[in-house]
């Protein structure tokens, strides 16, 4: 089994707890849910470039991401299409037609698409496709003498195209704004990894680097805000990415920071990601369901108005604990479930 390293762990696991916590209905106007929402999926993006491997073959290469990305993908389409067939039988007190039960399996061969013919069946997996192409990019820029200016230039790219698409709106959801939005962040964790940098740990650095990095990354945030209310489109833009940035260091630095700490929890939770990923929506579905119907705190509760964080926080918590134990079925006995 190859050596982990604990505060990537450590970065999947928080990262991958706040995914379900953003994905519980919550109000816009809360500034700490639009933070958590914009950015924490650089961390992913980063991680995943961090970790790139040369196999040295287009063969070992393929069957890797055969095994992690394609998969895993298919499994957790299919596993959660039932549950979309009773989730549109109580909505609508009928079963689909063909025409809108082809929907969803439409969207999903599309890579988690919506438009009037299609619409995403398990969309938190858009990120799979996204992290395939990056390494197929990568694979093929390898291949080349000039493949850093080549990337390079495709994040420049990216970043024209997402600074477009958020005025004229033209890009699909959900995986092609994923990679434009991405790309710049999987090709730094690429040249972090490649370069063997941000691999040491010191306590009273990193500690200070997380609180510098984030308290950037909360200014930056308010002010990429301000202007996306002022009109300056370019502006809105233009911060969008140092926000990030600081975001993206901050969080690394504190994990970082808890690198001394070695809990199985959060070795099996980071391993579990694709768990997560794959099922939380069913089971926000649950919680939502039971918290609105026979909850005491109903009356305070709509799917307009969401959670507030300290309820949404223990419900993030409590769906983690629930798929927990399916996590430890997939380490031992089905592997695939984990991307292995």
């Amino acid at each position: 089994m190859k050596e982990r390293i604990n505060w990537i762990d450590w970065a999947k696991a928080l990262a991958v707890c706040c995914v379900v916590f953003c994905h519980l209905p919550q109000s816009q106007e809360w500034f700490y849910y639009r933070y958590l929402q914009a950015l924490i999926m650089v961390i992913f993006f980063f991680i995943s470039g961090y970790l790139k491997k040369d196999r040295g073959s287009d063969k070992e290469n393929w069957r890797k991401y055969l095994q992690s990305l394609i998969k895993p993908y298919i499994l957790y389409n299919i596993i959660v299409y039932p549950y979309w067939i009773l989730k549109f039988y109580l909505s609508n007190g009928a079963m689909p037609d063909f025409f809108q039960a082809m929907k969803p399996i439409l969207g999903a061969l599309l890579l988690e698409h919506e438009n009037s013919l299609c619409e995403p069946l398990n969309g938190p997996l858009w990120y799979l496709p996204a992290i395939l192409i990056m390494h197929i990019v990568i694979d093929l820029c390898r291949k080349t003498k000039h493949q850093h200016w080549i990337m390079i230039t495709l994040c420049v790219i990216s970043f024209i195209l997402y600074a477009a698409n958020k005025y004229w709106y033209f890009a699909p959801n959900l995986t092609p704004m994923g990679l434009m939005r991405n790309l710049p962040y999987y090709y730094l964790g690429y040249l972090f990894g490649l370069y063997h940098l941000f691999r040491d740990c010191h306590l009273k650095r990193d500690s200070i680097c997380c609180i510098l990095c984030l308290s950037a990354s909360i200014l930056f945030f308010a002010w990429h805000l301000d202007a996306f209310y002022s009109g300056q489109h370019m502006l809105h833009i233009i911060i969008f990415y140092p926000t990030n940035i600081a975001f993206l260091f901050g969080v690394l630095y504190g994990c970082k920071v808890l690198d001394g700490i070695q809990l199985s929890v959060v070795t099996n939770i980071s391993i579990g990601t694709l768990v997560i990923v794959g099922l939380h929506i069913v089971a926000i579905t649950i919680f939502n369901f039971v918290f609105f119907h026979f909850s005491p705190f109903n009356s305070h509760f709509s799917l307009r108005n969401g959670y507030h964080w300290y309820t949404a926080l223990p419900t993030a918590l409590a769906i983690i604990a629930l798929l927990y134990p399916v996590i430890s079925y997939a380490k031992n006995k089905y592997s695939m479930l984990i991307g292995r």
